[in-house]
């Protein structure tokens, strides 16, 4: 009878302890995710023109030959008002329609350079393609727009180019003799070759590049082509107006985009870059979303789909 009794409280002992110790045991959680972690569109940098090698600087000359009084493009904001001569490599370049823009950086407020279009004819060539990837000297004075240092170029002997030795070079008669110094020579009545380069020259030599006998009509300025959304692919690689709706935009924090199709990955689109967002009026995923604008600059392909890469709020214009 006792060990009946013993054994019983034994079990009894037993089943309080395991219940114990099973009330003790947490309760794990699942684990799971809620939503899905994807980037809906794609974030890039376009690939600039990078600094030039230093085997390639040292093979340039320049036509008017060495000067100590040249500043950079980022001092250029030092001298607001002052008549300078800034030198750097242009990165980027676009034709909007009512200016042509010389980027030396992709920073908002970094200095620039504009043409317009009663003086593109004055160039052998559109300016945007002429002077792109290319180490000048930008001679003017530097003005402020929108925070940013410019110089506005309305005549070819402002802008000069680096040249490589043993590429021929022009003597341009647009050279103005006000700023010639009086040991330099007069520029002649009419553009003549002055031969290969071969060291630093001593006249005064513009930028403009050899032009062949047939080209040497001044061009006039690129005309105004406005296609539909849905040809721009057509278009790759030339400057020409887009016109459609904004259907959906989209900011990833990186970039802005401006879709005219739900179909965003392989349909036209316009790209704003960070750098660029404190020149519109508002944020650029607001202010065009719903709307019919027409956008203005060069079509390039990404990923195989067409885009227009935004500068500036002129390129854009709401068409209601």
């Amino acid at each position: 009878m006792r060990l009946i009794c013993l054994v019983g409280v034994l079990a009894l002992f037993i089943g309080l302890t395991t219940a114990c110790q099973s009330e003790s045991l947490p309760t794990p959680y699942p684990t799971y995710t809620l939503y899905p972690t994807y980037t809906p569109y794609p974030t890039y940098t376009p690939l600039p023109v990078g600094e030039l090698p230093s085997a390639e600087i040292e093979n340039l000359v320049w036509p008017t030959g060495p000067r100590d009084d040249i500043i950079s493009v980022e001092d250029a904001a030092d001298f607001i008002g002052e008549q300078v001569t800034v030198e750097g490599t242009v990165i980027r370049t676009y034709n909007s329609g009512g200016a042509v823009f010389l980027n030396f950086s992709s920073n908002v407020g970094a200095f620039f350079a504009v043409v317009f279009p009663d003086d593109w004819p004055k160039f052998p060539a559109p300016p945007e393609t002429l002077f792109y990837g290319k180490l000048v000297r930008i001679e003017g004075v530097i003005e402020e727009y929108e925070g940013a240092p410019e110089i506005i170029i309305r005549e070819p002997w402002q802008i000069e180019v680096a040249l490589t030795l043993g590429q021929p070079i022009v003597v341009d008669c647009t050279c103005p003799p006000e700023t010639m110094a009086q040991d330099q020579v007069s520029p002649p009545s009419e553009p003549i070759v002055v031969g290969a380069v071969t060291s630093t020259p001593t006249a005064v030599e513009a930028i403009t590049p050899p032009l062949e006998a047939e080209e040497t009509a001044s061009p006039t300025p690129v005309e105004e082509v406005v296609v539909s959304w849905e040809k721009a692919a057509d278009y790759s690689g030339q400057t020409v107006t887009v016109a459609g709706r904004i259907v959906d935009t989209y900011n990833s924090g990186k970039v802005v985009f401006l879709n005219f199709d739900p179909d965003y990955a392989s349909t036209f689109k316009v790209v704003i870059f960070p750098e660029v967002w404190s020149r519109f009026p508002a944020p650029p995923e607001d202010y065009y979303r719903d709307k019919a604008i027409q956008v203005t600059g060069q079509v390039k392909m990404y990923q195989n789909a067409p885009e227009i890469i935004v500068d500036h709020p002129e390129q854009i214009q709401i068409v209601e």
